[in-house]
């Protein structure tokens, strides 16, 4: 008995092995959960209740929270983002294990960073 259950459990181990991972992907809607940053020598990180959410959508199409249409464009790991009246900068960093969250630092239009001891926030995909 304890062989059958043995040959089930590495059968199905051996199943989930198969199944390819799943891959980042930027369109979809995103919601701000983290912010972290470096204070002197320390980082910190503070939870964020009701985080702003925007959508990324298939055209390059871009919706924000107050659904406000846009457009955006990445090139390498650089974010643009294009409202009727605003415009964002970022870098984007995908998170290290989980294809579904993202860290976006907020730049000036060159790509620098604007933070002085650096600063990112942690997006979670919603749908």
């Amino acid at each position: 008995m304890e062989k059958v259950f043995l040959l089930i459990c590495i059968t199905i181990l051996a199943d989930r092995c198969n199944i390819p991972p799943k891959e980042f992907t930027l369109i979809g809607k995103w919601k701000a959960i983290e912010s972290s940053g470096l204070d002197v020598s320390k980082m910190f990180y503070i939870d964020i209740e009701d985080g702003e959410e925007i959508t990324f959508e298939k055209g390059n199409i871009a919706i924000d929270h107050l659904k406000n249409k846009g457009t955006y464009e990445v090139f390498e790991n650089n974010l643009h983002i294009v409202f009727p009246k605003d415009e964002y900068y970022y870098i984007i960093s995908r998170h290290e294990t989980d294809p579904d969250k993202m860290y976006l630092t907020p730049t000036d239009e060159y790509y620098s960073i604007l933070c002085d001891e650096g600063c990112a926030f942690l997006y979670k995909k919603i749908q």
